[in-house]
């Protein structure tokens, strides 16, 4: 996703190289009879449906998230809909940053930094269609922690969605309901509370492969912070001296994440 190119490079990968291939690009505004592609101006985020079938773009200047159907063969993405703040019911998508599946495939997350929330939506495995299901705010209905909502994660077993605050220097962790998707909060975790410490300025947070760690990217203190899943507390918080961004971590549990240049 390019936010400056409002749109998303598709490349072919060599499976034994890695090395890439350009094949295309999807630029918001671009003509797609009888449709118009849309959503993905400051294309932020994208998120691939567990299947493979269907691609997401959040685009954070849109306020939306732009559907795709993906060919297998070529990676080539065709424009099915976008889903936009304020229109159709749909709320929590303003200044959308960050999206996560459920591993079902049944539901989207999309973390609305502006909106300090987190919308969730239920996913049509045919179509790839989305349909609103509600959205948890900061400060409404006992959600907390989700200022400046800029990511978002499911754990493996599905129970739990964590959306990291960056406003708030927090981990915000919401109990998921797999049948509807619907988020009910816990408790969050804050910067500096209860032992908890690297969350602050916190951009964007991921969970091990096996459930049990959440790594989160601590921009705010050059940090990255490593939480036991089961009580919350922290494990460790590693200084860089250069500003963590993103957080990511592959099938065999290695993490990658990102520095920019410090300050």
């Amino acid at each position: 996703a390019s936010p400056s190119d409002n749109g998303v490079g598709i490349f072919a990968r060599n499976a034994t190289t890695g090395q890439l291939s350009y094949v295309g690009i999807r630029v918001d505004g671009a003509p797609q009879p009888p449709l118009t592609l849309d959503g993905l101006a400051g294309a932020a985020a994208v998120a691939v449906s567990p299947d493979g079938e269907h691609v997401y773009i959040a685009g954070e200047t849109d306020d939306g998230v732009a559907v795709f159907t993906r060919d297998a063969a070529t990676g080539g993405l065709t424009f099915v809909e976008v889903k936009k703040d304020g229109l159709g019911g749909v709320d929590g998508l303003n200044g959308v940053r960050a999206l996560a599946f459920s591993d079902d495939g049944l539901h989207l997350y999309a973390a609305g930094a502006l909106d300090n929330a987190v919308a969730v939506f239920a996913r049509d495995a045919e179509t790839g269609t989305l349909t609103f299901v509600e959205a948890e705010i900061d400060g409404a209905s006992g959600a907390d922690g989700l200022a400046g909502a800029s990511g978002a994660a499911v754990s493996p077993d599905g129970e739990r969605v964590y959306v990291s605050g960056e406003t708030d220097s927090a981990i915000a962790v919401l109990a998921r309901n797999p049948l509807t998707g619907a988020l009910t909060p816990q408790p969050a975790g804050f910067d500096g509370v209860g032992g908890l410490d690297g969350l602050q300025g916190v951009m964007a947070v991921v969970v091990s492969p096996d459930g049990e760690q959440v790594y989160a990217a601590g921009a705010g203190e050059d940090a990255l912070a490593l939480l036991r899943r089961a009580d919350g507390s922290r494990c460790t918080a590693a200084g860089f001296g250069s500003i963590v961004d993103t957080v990511d971590v592959v099938a065999d549990g290695w993490l990658v994440y990102s520095l920019s240049a410090g300050l």
